[in-house]
């Protein structure tokens, strides 16, 4: 189970990368202790060559060749895995597993706006789970992801907002900028989509929500996610309609919450820190 939990997350390029260059590296230190011990058996260094050979044709190049190739056979090992422990009990406690839900909730639930990146959508995969694994084995759990969810939420009305301002000329902003930050916006709601339904799937509701009032999580991130596309890719686009939330999150936090979103996404991925001052951001304490 540990082997193929492994290899199906080799599925995504990111995860080969960082595994071919770890298979770089002991390659390149098979090399270097293969020359030592030709040297210390007083073989010489003269066959340098051939010991190279062996490492690179030999070795590295079928093993990467064959890590490349895990990218269609994992994305059906990682469907399969995720299928199997889809009802496990620690599948949300368990680091190694963690992933496997996320992705599969992301695929079922997250649909990117096209104006994002397929970066933006693994970030919000990221950041999900290292949100959601930071309550393992707490006692309140339930209450700091739902206290998370409320948060990122009131940061997404913000966002929404501010784009729908700068889309409609009351804000101006180039087009450039208004890009990214639709795009910023997107993977915001992704993550949100992400972790309400990671909260269901967990516990068997939906989160309570005050600041939605009557309205569904789900049905508010919908519009949020298309508006992303209309405020983007629309030269007159419409302005955001929405009632406000009615969230009492000081505006100076959300503000905060915001810039180190962007300069996760700006950091590209992986991305520790960035996302480590992301994550910090959020409360340690469920809220009132």
């Amino acid at each position: 189970m540990d082997l193929r939990l492994m290899m199906s997350q080799l599925a995504d390029a990111d995860a080969r990368k960082a595994a071919a260059r770890w298979l770089f590296v002991l390659c390149a230190l098979g090399f270097a202790i293969s020359m030592t011990g030709l040297a210390a058996l007083g073989n010489g260094v003269h066959r340098w060559l051939f010991v190279l050979l062996f490492w690179a044709v030999l070795v590295f190049i079928p093993l990467r060749i064959l890590l490349e190739s895990l990218q269609t056979v994992g994305v059906g090992m990682r469907r399969a895995v995720a299928e199997r422990i889809a009802t496990h009990p620690r599948r949300y406690d368990d680091p190694a597993m963690l992933p496997v839900v996320i992705r599969a909730l992301s695929d079922r639930e997250a649909i990117l706006p096209r104006i994002c990146k397929p970066q933006h959508a693994q970030q919000a995969r990221e950041a999900a789970v290292a949100i959601v694994g930071g309550t393992a084995g707490s006692p309140d759990a339930a209450e700091g992801l739902r206290a998370a969810i409320r948060l990122l939420l009131a940061a997404t009305a913000q966002g929404v907002a501010a784009i729908s301002a700068a889309a409609t000329g009351e804000a101006a902003d180039n087009i450039q900028t208004r890009w990214e930050g639709a795009r910023a916006l997107g993977a915001l709601g992704a993550l949100v989509r992400i972790l309400g339904a990671a909260y269901a799937d967990r516990w068997g509701i939906n989160p309570e929500v005050p600041e939605l009032e009557d309205r569904a999580l789900r049905e508010y991130l919908d519009a949020v996610l298309d508006y992303c596309d209309e405020a983007a890719l629309q030269v007159d686009a419409l302005p955001w309609t929405e009632p406000p939330l009615a969230s009492q999150v000081p505006a100076a936090r959300l503000d905060e919450i915001r810039a180190t979103w962007h300069g996760f996404l700006a950091a590209g991925t992986p991305a520790p820190r960035a996302l480590a001052a992301f994550v910090g951001t959020l409360p340690a304490e469920p809220l009132v």
